[in-house]
This record gives structure tokens, C-alpha cells and sequence, in this order.
């Protein structure tokens, strides 16, 4: 966990997390995703709890980095050609070309990919660029809800939260933390899809717990449960928490 927590801080200065604004030193000490990421995989070694902390640190970076640039300002086309670019430091087939980074999110990806990603089967390389992708796509539907106003209703939401949330995304870090890849003939069954969706859902909704004054009340988010279900049930925020 100490290893971590001093590799990470590093490693975030390396990639310019630290030099925009976004995020000070003092932030990302406070955040403390070396404590967490020895809890969530305590049998990491150090290589691989540095990697794993390292993604978190990207992850969380992005969101907030997305909320300054984009949700705060309601560039929707921004946001758009942002994302697009973004993708392209995730090469499945890694003899593909990879441009040169040209902010803090492409550059900390650009070396996340580069050192997830030998030894690694193409179904998992296929599996986590997609759910990457799901995972930053979220911000363009909550940006959307928020441009227009909007919030979804609690099928919808489950269903997208389901989908674009970060359950998903960190159930593939827990395969390469364990070394242990699910098979491509098991990926895509129902048992362990109703699996993930039952992971993604505990996650999901125990975090807008957690997260509704900050979403809501400060950041004018639209996308929280907590929300959702108060508009839906036209009920005050208490039992809309219950």
C-alpha cells in the first residue's frame, strides 16, 4: 500500500494530473487510491497493485477533468470529438498506430494500455476497451440530461447505469489484478452477465448514496438514483434514499 501510494503520486505528476488546475497534490493525497486498491485486491504484488492504482487514479482524474471542461460549460460537441480521440489510445490489435497525447487523460491511457497489455488475450483487450469506452461515454448522456434538462426514469436508469457505469469496467481489472482471464466461450453467458449486472448495481446505486449532495446539490448532475427515484415517486429526498 505504501509503494503504491508513492508510485501513484509520481506517476500522476508524470502524466500532468497535477500542473491543470484539476487536481492538486493535496487532492489526490486525500483521495488516498493506494488505501483502496489494497483493499479491493489485497493479493496484488507490487507491479500489479502500482498498475491497478495507477487506472484508478486515471479514472477518477478523467471524471473531474470531463467536469471542468465539458459538463460545466455544456459543450456537448466538445465533449464528442474529445471522446472520439480517446478511444484511440486503446488499440485492441496493439500494432495499430496510437497518436501522440496531447493532455493529462490521453497520456496517463496511453501508458495504462501500453503496460496492461502484454501477455493479455485479445477477448479481454476487446472486452475492456469496450467497457472503457461505456465508461467515458457516460458522461456524454449525463451531459446530455443535463443539457436538456432531463432525468431518466428509474428503468432507464438502471438499465444505462448498468451499461455505462464503472462496475463493469473495474470487474475486467479484477481479472488481469488476479491474473486469471474468463474464458470467451464464458464472457458472454447469462450467468455471469446477471453477475455483473448484480456487481455493477450494488456499486452503482450504494454510490449515489453516497454521492447526491455532491452531484446534485453542487455539480447539477441528473444522473443519480436518489434523484431519480424522488422525481418518479414525487417523494422527499429521505425516503427516496430508503
Amino acid at each position: 500500500m505504501e509503494g503504491a501510494r508513492v508510485h501513484t503520486r509520481e506517476w500522476a505528476r508524470e502524466m500532468g494530473m497535477l500542473d491543470g488546475g484539476i487536481w492538486t497534490q493535496k487532492d489526490l493525497d486525500a483521495h488516498d487510491y493506494g488505501l483502496m486498491c489494497a483493499y479491493t485486491h489485497p493479493d496484488c504484488d507490487q507491479v500489479e497493485l502500482d498498475l491497478i492504482t495507477d487506472w484508478y487514479v486515471w479514472v477518477f482524474f478523467f471524471d473531474d477533468h470531463f467536469l471542468e471542461q465539458f459538463k460545466r460549460t455544456r459543450d456537448s460537441e466538445g465533449s464528442r470529438a474529445y471522446l472520439e480521440r480517446i478511444r484511440l489510445f486503446m488499440p485492441i490489435d496493439l500494432s495499430d498506430p496510437v497518436p501522440e497525447p496531447s493532455n493529462p487523460v490521453e497520456k496517463g491511457l496511453d501508458d495504462l494500455w501500453r503496460r496492461s497489455t502484454p501477455g493479455s488475450g485479445r477477448d479481454w483487450r476487446e472486452r475492456f476497451h469496450i467497457v472503457t469506452r461505456h465508461l467515458l461515454e457516460e458522461s456524454t448522456w449525463e451531459l446530455d440530461n443535463i443539457r436538456r434538462g432531463r432525468v431518466s426514469n428509474p428503468i432507464e436508469y438502471i438499465e444505462e447505469r448498468r451499461k455505462v457505469g464503472g462496475a463493469p469496467w473495474s470487474a475486467c481489472l479484477v481479472e488481469h489484478a488476479a491474473g486469471v482471464e474468463i474464458p470467451p466461450e464464458l464472457a458472454g453467458q447469462r450467468p455471469l452477465l446477471v453477475l455483473r449486472d448484480t456487481f455493477a448495481d450494488a456499486i452503482h446505486l450504494r454510490n449515489d448514496l453516497f454521492s447526491y449532495q455532491r452531484e446534485v446539490e453542487q455539480e447539477g448532475e441528473h444522473s443519480n438514483g436518489v434523484l431519480v427515484v424522488k422525481l418518479f415517486f414525487a417523494c422527499e429526498v429521505p425516503r427516496a434514499a430508503e
